[in-house]
């Protein structure tokens, strides 16, 4: 049966009209006969026109009735007529006249018919009626359009009704959903029908959760952005953060790290506060189970965050967890999901280093000049001090000593040089460390629903084996929910989460780390055996192979080394146990009136245990370190059998307490006011110790402690060893004994809150916020000014839709204006009013106790601050199918942390203190449109949306910039600059003057071209390189399902930012120990004058080789197009599940992370890594409800 539906407006016209939205065009009167409403008069002429466009033009000037016909009864026909101001169904009525046509009009609907055609017969249809995510809308009503009958869907949300009416229409609703109409006829007797229904989304009846109350979005003056559960299961992440990128507009995830709408601090915490069912908790978003999340709301603006005062600065992500729906079943639900990671490449040119190859003959350049040019007679006697020494060895290098020596000729050379180009370590040491990674997580939900309780227990875990050897990472979570009707006056709800985590990993310290990494040593060298067995090897200068140095000493260990055995001799376990627990009652006091208690109570607990047995790199490289020659024998400082225990146990408690009144009522009729009041106190509270056992046995569980001295260990600091190798002498640090013993000092702060806000609504029409509260910190004391800190907000918000004069615009569904104002607060919690002093320290000297002063007392410290402004439009289209928002904000931080110098004679340097202060702003548009929308399951629909953020900032100010080129690099706050700033040293060319070729020259303060710049000063030498925070973020996301088969993507756009990447080393004057960087293959030569720094013969030394990473041949252009996911998904037939109990099942596969698909910058460097691109992954989930 044919139908007319909905015109699909083009992309450029639904630009257009947002453009026009951002100029408020409605409001002109110029605009009033874009739609006529019903009744309203046709103004139309037509000459022997076709009867079918006759009638589309005739639809389409009434802007509301939708004509139905056959195209066979119409096509025969052509009509003429003019028409001024009639009626439609005047203008019908005389259309038809001079044909058999006759019409009929049902609501909206006008039916076109030749009366002569077949009667109506009788015929059933039946089906179900649900909702995206599948589940039964029950007391639907199915309505058959211009009748009295239709029916009412059950408990399962399935129908069944007779039809006995020509071209029959189902007009299908139910409460917050979309009206759908579906044509059915005889052919659909017998099918059952799979009827789904989108959300109304209708602004005006969205409800928004910011943690201290539930508001209609029609009321809301701050700027909120919602993502539903049904948005967030379009795709698998393995931590809600990802998850929420591309959705919200002003949420930047780049880097990993959240942040809203800039950083609003130097060195404080820039992330959100997180809110889990209205209460914040200290946990983290990457401990939240992803598949039990209903809904995030993210608070912006200061009238959405300021009821949270000193914590808001930073925005607020408020998450309402899933809750029993269905009453009187249980529901299961179950769902898996397997990523499978590309394995790492450890290909060296992609890595960006020379090949084996490539590195033997750039080296071998060098080498024959070192041994065999003359121009070097010091090079034989220093590479045999060098062996004697028991230093580090290329076996290049080696060959042409050996050359030189005489001890082979120039074949064997050869023979020498083809047999290590066809060695690869990256690959050995990745074939026998590395592996695919694969994550599996596993969730399991059930649900259950009554008149007076709602249950819900929820379990995950998660296995990742980090694509390490002997490594893994499990994560476990479960999480009880629980709401009881007690009384009619009262609630109680509680729930219980319980997260655990252990991770095992290679053990760290002590100079261990990179033996682990591919691109540790020279590429030439082998890790394997000619069997394949691994070869154990010489690592960062202690020892080498070519001379039997460890014999020659005395009890002293070998300190050879094999990363696959040290990885089973070394490991690091760490277990992390977070318990959160939450009682929330709700009394109904009087009608409008509500009291609420709640209180949420954390423990957290970690045990980090690290040990190094005996045979490990670490254990031999302690013994070895502190052993000494005394009396004429060997003395071992440290115990000469055993390994290596540290532990470190950390635990933390916090609390919060708030009682609330909610008040909300509406009286004469066209006003409304709802309100809160309420008071909270908070304590957070961390604490520990830390231990070293030496000469630990693990299966004794004994140490030898007690035999060391550790003031002696302490104080022998780097003195000469017994035994030396090479230029390092292995002595472990004093302070990494300090530091591996001893407590973690008790923190404990305390919060106290009172706080109030109101919103006026008159005639659903104007909206009027306001809100107050008032914080007091431990950490604000002295000063009685500065102790409580009050923080407000005001906003003003008017629903133009619902103005008179908008009844014009049918195509305008929901439209407000509103703005804001407020002032929030951020706590930095590396500064306090008062002295602070560390006890329990021992001096080395004297063993006597003593306390250290950290910090002087700062009466005047007061808190960070925001004060934001922001302006914001809110509007629907077309039946909601074209929706968004726009928002301009401008963000002011004050009294910003810094770093205040001090008079010396104070006894302190500097402190931080209140000395900057940071300005935000910025534009955010959001916009979602539905191209086709289903009004079966199986058809086709297709939505885009589409998040643009765009943001600047700088530091307005600063007490106090760094003055040296290095200070400035790693702290780079500097008035009128972004806050993370690059600054770079300006490369200035290669010199050419005699004695300096092939040097790099750089710019110094004074416009000068220099081979140095001194780095711990010359401040202005630095030039401005741009910022490595990205101004514009855009998300597109596109959603598209036809019958059971549904695709998805996600595009991400970040740039107007800067990166540096560069491999760190800039020069090589015979110093080969690991990889070079590929860009040397074109270094400067006399007979290649580029402008590459030389290397090898004709390198030099200078002050700033160690800075190439941060000059302005490292920096480049950081925009990038990028697919985050591509996601395809199938539901399996009902009819397939039906036998098995099951009620829906779904499977997908999605690609993770693919290769840019554009970059700005045209070199290989990923610009989100500044190297290799994150791997792409490959995901296979299925998802089970029963």
């Amino acid at each position: 049966m044919p139908t007319k539906s909905i015109k699909n407006h083009s992309l450029f016209g639904m630009l257009r009209l947002v453009g026009l939205l951002m100029c408020l065009f409605m409001l002109s009167p110029a605009h009033a006969s874009a739609q006529k409403n019903i009744g309203t008069p046709i103004t139309y002429k037509c000459e022997n026109e076709k009867l079918s466009k006759a009638l589309s033009e005739v639809e389409r000037l009434s802007g509301y009735y939708r004509l139905q016909y056959l195209s066979e009864d119409v096509s025969p026909y052509r009509v003429s007529g003019s028409f001024d101001k009639a009626s439609v169904e005047t203008v019908v009525t005389q259309l038809l006249k001079a044909t058999p046509l006759r019409y009929s009009v049902n609501g909206r609907y006008i039916e076109i018919y030749n009366p002569k055609g077949k009667a109506a017969k009788t015929f059933s249809v039946s089906g179900s009626v649900t909702d995206e995510e599948g589940e039964p809308l029950v007391g639907a009503i199915i309505a058959v359009s211009g009748t009295d009958y239709g029916a009412i869907a059950d408990m399962d949300g399935k129908f069944s009704l007779k039809i006995n009416t020509v071209k029959p229409v189902l007009s299908v609703s139910y409460v917050g959903m979309l009206t759908c109409d579906i044509p059915v006829s005889e052919s659909d007797a017998g099918k059952p029908l799979s009827v789904v229904l989108r959300p109304a989304v209708e602004m005006m009846s969205e409800v928004v959760v910011t943690g201290y109350q539930e508001i209609k979005k029609e009321k809301m003056t701050g700027s909120v952005a919602t993502v539903s559960s049904a948005k967030l299961e379009e795709r698998y992440t393995q931590n809600l953060l990802a998850n929420l990128e591309g959705h919200v507009a002003g949420l930047s995830t780049y880097g990993g790290k959240p942040v809203i709408r800039g950083a609003g601090t130097l060195y404080g915490s820039t992330a959100p506060l997180l809110v889990v069912d209205g209460m914040p908790i200290e946990g983290s978003i990457e401990d939240l189970n992803p598949y039990d999340i209903e809904s995030v709301n993210v608070l912006k603006d200061a009238a959405a965050a300021a009821i949270y005062g000193a914590r808001a600065a930073n925005g607020i992500i408020v998450i309402t967890t899933k809750n029993a729906k269905r009453a009187g079943k249980i529901d299961i639900d179950f769902a898996t999901n397997i990523t499978w990671y590309e394995k790492r490449n450890v290909d060296y040119a992609d890595n960006y280093y020379m090949t084996p190859a490539q590195q033997i003959a750039v080296e071998s350049d060098y080498w024959e000049y070192a041994y065999m040019s003359g121009e070097k007679p010091s090079s034989v006697s220093n590479m045999e001090r060098e062996l004697s020494n028991g230093y580090s060895i290329s076996p290049l290098e080696y060959a042409y000593y050996q050359l030189a020596k005489g001890e082979i000729n120039r074949n064997q050379l050869e023979a020498t040089k083809a047999l290590l180009s066809n060695n690869n370590f990256a690959k050995d040491l990745a074939d026998n460390m590395l592996h695919r990674q694969v994550v599996q997580q596993y969730n399991l939900s059930l649900r259950q629903s009554s008149d007076k309780a709602r249950n819900n227990i929820v379990v995950n875990y998660k296995h990742d084996n980090v694509g390490k050897y002997n490594h893994h990472n499990d994560w476990f979570n479960v999480y009880y929910k629980g709401s009881f009707d007690l009384a009619k006056w009262l609630t109680a709800t509680v729930s219980i989460n319980g997260v655990y985590s252990n991770v095992q990993e290679y053990g760290g310290d002590y100079s261990t780390e990179n033996i682990y990494d591919p691109f540790g040593n020279l590429p030439y060298v082998s890790y394997k055996n000619a069997d394949g067995s691994t070869r154990p090897f010489y690592y960062g200068g202690y020892g080498n192979e070519y001379t039997q140095y460890w014999s020659l000493q005395d009890g002293i260990a070998d300190m050879i080394v094999n990363p696959r055995q040290e990885a089973l001799d070394n490991v690091q376990t760490t277990r992390r146990q977070e318990m959160r627990y939450h009682a929330d009652l709700l009394f109904k006091i009087l009608p409008g009136l509500t009291a609420d208690a709640q209180f949420i109570y954390e423990v957290t607990a970690k045990r980090m245990r690290n040990y190094a047995n005996e045979n490990s790199w670490s254990a031999r490289n302690m013994k070895n370190g502190y052993a000494i020659y005394k009396n004429g024998k060997v003395q071992y400082l440290t115990p000469e059998n055993g390994g290596i225990l540290k532990t470190e146990n950390v635990d933390g408690n916090y609390w919060t307490l708030r009682g609330q009144l909610n008040y909300t009522r509406k009286f004469f009729d066209k006003h409304e006011i709802s309100a809160i009041a309420g008071t909270e106190f908070r304590q957070t509270k961390i604490w520990g110790e830390k231990q070293l056992l030496l000469g630990y046995d693990d299966q004794l569980q004994t140490s030898a402690n007690h035999t060391v001295d550790f003031n002696a260990l302490k104080n022998l600091g780097y003195s000469a060893p017994y035994w030396k190798i090479g230029t390092y002498s292995s002595r472990i640090s004093s302070y990494q004994f300090q530091r591996d013993q001893g407590i973690v000092p008790e923190v404990r702060h305390r919060y106290a809150s009172g706080y109030f806000n109101a919103t006026y609504t008159y005639d659903d029409r104007y909206n009027l916020f306001g809100s107050y509260r008032k914080d007091y910190a431990d950490v604000y004391g002295l000063n009685a000014k500065f102790r409580g800190k009050p923080l407000w907000s005001v906003g003003a918000g008017w629903n133009i839709h619902k103005e008179d004069f908008m009844h014009d615009f049918t195509y305008i569904d929901f439209l407000k204006l509103r703005y804001s104002y407020g002032v929030t607060g951020n706590i930095y919690q590396g500064a306090t009013s008062y002295m602070t002093a560390t006890t329990g320290l021992t001096n080395h000297d004297t063993n006597v106790p003593y306390g250290e002063i950290g910090s002087p007392a700062n009466p005047n410290l007061r808190w960070e601050q925001n004060r934001t402004h922001n302006v914001g439009i809110d509007f629907s289209l077309f039946d909601y199918r074209l929706r968004g928002n726009v928002d301009y904000y401008r963000k002011e931080g004050r009294d910003i942390f810094g770093n205040k110098l001090l008079d010396t004679t104070t006894g302190f340097s500097a402190m931080n203190a209140n000395v900057a202060s940071i300005l935000n702003q910025g534009i955010e548009f959001s916009v979602g449109y539905d191209w086709f929308r289903p009004s079966y399951k199986n058809d086709f629909s297709w939505t885009t949306n589409v998040t643009l953020s765009y943001n600047t900032n700088k530091v307005t100010y600063v007490e106090n910039p760094q003055t040296s080129a290095y200070g400035l690099i790693n702290t780079p706050y500097k008035t009128g600059y972004p806050v993370n700033t690059l600054w770079m040293l300006q490369f200035a060319g290669i010199d050419d003057t005699p004695g300096s070729e092939g040097q790099q020259l750089y710019y110094n303060g004074y416009g000068e071209k220099v081979h140095e710049v001194y780095f711990y000063g010359d401040a202005a030498a630095l030039a401005f390189g741009g910022q490595s925070d990205p101004k514009v973020i855009v998300g597109l996301d596109n959603q598209m399902k036809w019958r059971d088969f549904s695709i998805g993507f996600l595009l991400a756009y970040y740039g107007g930012h800067k990166m540096f990447c560069l491999p760190f080393r800039d020069r090589f004057e015979g110093d080969f120990y690991g990889p070079v960087a590929s860009y040397y293959l074109d270094s400067w030569t006399p007979d290649n004058p580029s402008d590459v720094p030389a290397i090898g013969q004709w390198a030099h030394s200078s002050s700033t080789d160690s800075a190439p990473d941060v000059s302005s041949r490292a920096l480049h252009d950081a925009d990038f197009i990028k697919f985050r996911n591509i996601v395809f998904g199938y539901d399996v037939p009902v009819s397939l599940l039906r036998h098995l109990g099951v009620n829906r099942c779904s499977l997908r596969f999605q690609i993770n992370d693919p290769k840019a698909i554009w970059t700005k910058d045209k070199t290989d460097f990923d610009p989100e890594t500044g190297g290799l691109r994150t791997p792409s992954s490959y995901v296979f989930g299925l998802n089970i409800n029963l």
